[in-house]
């Protein structure tokens, strides 16, 4: 029960803050776009906040956090002071290139802005680290800490932890309001930027710093002194709600230009017969049997190549020799190889039948006539990534059946359901590349250039997998966590940091097209 409210929480923490973009949108005339400005100026503003407070625990003016810590006070004042400096400048020069271009006139442009500020804060400090911490905390249940090695600190921090994901099952749903209260900072806090650059007033940029620092120097100060979770959330949510009844009060009352949208219902309609007729147009132009046919043939002939290489080479003259040094293949070999080839090639077949889904559309005109039907651009997109998700959904089945079975005969010895569950993250992993090639197609205006630039964020979202300190969470710990699925009888440590962080990239990747796509003329 625990577990389950805590990824309630966390699918909260990805999808509410776009849940609310999408609900102001349809009231007001307001641009994704603005969502993505601020998405882009939390990511900058951590580009030299972190480096920052780093140096600062250097000089000594961090210290230590905890009930006993000396200058706990001053930590505290200076974290929060460094949180609210280096985000609201971010929040400044992104309002001042929009006011420079007339792209943020409305109130409500200052509310989506900050949606997507403290939407990807929620995103990412929120749902992606609070899956990596569950499950680092579950993979620890029934261990003796005494056998870590763990420092004083250390030990009380987990115990503490520990206890509290074993206490009450509510206890899941305190990460996803903290969020909520902190997003609500944000939307407040870029309102007030937005007001100093509107009314010409620099206090309101005064304002927001102060309100900023307060909020993150008690998120420092609060659980040192008090053992209440939910106190201290109800301070937040206290403190969140005085900012959100000030913005309610100077919301503007009058009219706003509202737009001109079908129902809802009628959206979800339209998205079933577009996703309807991109799977029709996939099966005419037989790329489903294409993908299913490639993936597997990759599925049978792994476990083949990894039994039968060593035979392969004494067959081969002059490399008996090598035949030798390699060690008798078992089930781990088979199931590397098949997901090296499954990753290698589905790398390809990803950016190949994605790269014209956009582009090829715009080449072509045939945007232009879909999309003068009643049908959202943001539907027309979603159906594509939906019918190219069907797509690699079927091949993979088809490919871990094909898989498992050689496996079984030649090997023995792999779990089906775990070595399926594999399948799903490397679907998942997929999904994720497929979500970069859908917004290179989005901003390129013909096929080749969309594989250009599908390629290369592609490869950057595989090389930001050796990255220190993230790179376990990015989409390629799923590839690692698959390899280890089925092996064994004790099931191997999940990496749920990564299984989040791939849900929140395509999320992010998802509206970073469908914003690029709206601002785009036919």
């Amino acid at each position: 029960m625990t577990l389950f409210i805590y990824s309630l929480s966390i699918f909260g923490m990805i999808f509410l803050p776009v849940a609310l973009a999408a609900w102001l949108r349809r009231r007001v005339v307001v641009a994704w776009f603005l969502f993505c400005v601020g998405m882009a100026a939390f990511v900058a503003s951590q580009v030299y906040h972190l480096p920052l407070n780093e140096w600062l625990a250097d000089v000594g003016l961090i210290g230590p956090i905890g009930a006993d810590a000396p200058d706990l006070w001053r930590t505290a004042v200076v974290l929060g002071l460094s949180a609210a400096l280096c985000e609201t400048l971010a929040r400044v020069v992104a309002f001042w290139v929009l006011f420079r271009y007339h792209r943020a006139e409305q109130f409500t442009d200052g509310v989506m802005v900050g949606l997507g500020h403290g939407g990807i804060e929620a995103m990412l400090f929120g749902a992606v680290l609070t899956a990596a911490g569950l499950t680092s905390l579950l993979a620890l249940e029934g261990v003796d800490l005494n056998t870590l090695g763990l420092t004083a600190e250390q030990f009380t921090a987990v115990t503490k932890q520990l206890a509290m994901f074993q206490g009450s099952p509510l206890i899941g749903f305190a990460p996803f309001v903290e969020r909520c209260a902190a997003m609500s900072l944000h939307v407040v806090a870029s309102v007030l930027v937005w007001l100093a650059f509107k009314r010409r007033n620099p206090l309101y940029v005064v304002v927001a710093i102060v309100f900023h620092t307060f909020f993150d120097m008690l998120a420092v100060l609060l659980p040192q002194y008090l053992d209440s979770v939910w106190l201290i959330e109800a301070i937040f949510v206290l403190l969140a709600g005085l900012g959100l009844l000030w913005l309610w009060r100077i919301w503007p009352r009058e009219p706003q230009p509202a737009r001109q949208l079908n129902s809802l219902r009628t959206d979800l309609a339209l998205l079933g017969t577009a996703v309807a007729k991109e799977m029709g147009q996939q099966w005419r132009t037989k790329r489903v049997l294409v993908v299913a046919a490639i993936f597997l043939v990759f599925g049978l002939t792994s476990p083949l190549l990894a039994k039968f290489t060593p035979q392969l080479l004494t067959s081969i003259e002059g490399a008996e020799q090598f035949a030798a040094l390699i060690p008798e293949p078992t089930t781990v070999d088979a199931v590397a190889q098949y997901i090296e080839n499954i990753t290698q090639f589905g790398f390809i077949l990803v950016i190949v039948l994605g790269m014209g889904a956009v582009a090829g559309e715009k080449e072509k005109g045939t945007a232009v006539m879909v999309l003068s039907k009643p049908l959202t651009r943001w539907s027309f997109l979603l159906s594509k990534l939906a019918a190219q998700g069907a797509v690699f959904l079927l091949a993979l089945l088809l490919a871990a059946v094909g898989a498992y079975y050689y496996t079984d005969v030649l090997f023995g010895g792999l779990a089906f359901g775990p070595f399926l569950l594999g399948n799903l993250l490397l679907w998942l992993w997929l999904m994720a590349l497929a979500a970069v090639t859908l917004l290179g197609s989005t901003i390129a205006d013909s096929t080749v250039a969309g594989a250009g630039i599908a390629f290369v964020g592609a490869v950057i979202l595989l090389l930001a997998g050796s990255l220190p300190r993230i790179g376990p969470l990015m989409p390629g710990g799923l590839v690692a966590w698959a390899s280890q699925l089925g092996l064994s009888t004790v099931a191997p440590p999940a990496n749920g940091g990564a299984l989040v962080m791939t849900v929140v990239l395509i999320v992010v990747l998802f509206v970073v097209s469908t914003a690029v796509f709206e601002q785009q003329e036919l």
